[in-house]
């Protein structure tokens, strides 16, 4: 997906939030286990944090140029939506 490698390009940083063991952070945690490792390599030196805490909402932070950030809840949505919503980040 071409969407991996522009992260660099469009942030400056992003931030997954995720609670370790609620069923609503389920897809955020499935998107994460199968595409961490590919956007890491195609965006070596690109800061993805990802922040676990108990209980927490799930959701992507985007950090872009000038310290602009947007920020969108991915609640209780699948692998695919999780993707879906941070490529609607990209496009900003």
């Amino acid at each position: 997906m071409a969407w991996r490698s522009s992260l660099s390009k469009t942030l400056q940083e992003l931030r997954v939030h995720i609670c370790q063991t609620s069923q609503a952070s389920q897809g955020a945690r499935e998107f994460l286990l199968a595409n961490y490792a590919e956007i890491k390599k195609a965006n070596p030196g690109f800061p993805l944090l990802v922040r676990e805490s108990a209980g927490t909402e799930a959701k992507l932070i985007a950090r872009y140029d000038l310290g602009v950030e947007k920020s969108v809840s991915i609640q209780n949505d699948s692998a695919a939506a999780v993707a879906t919503k941070l490529q609607d980040l990209l496009k900003h």
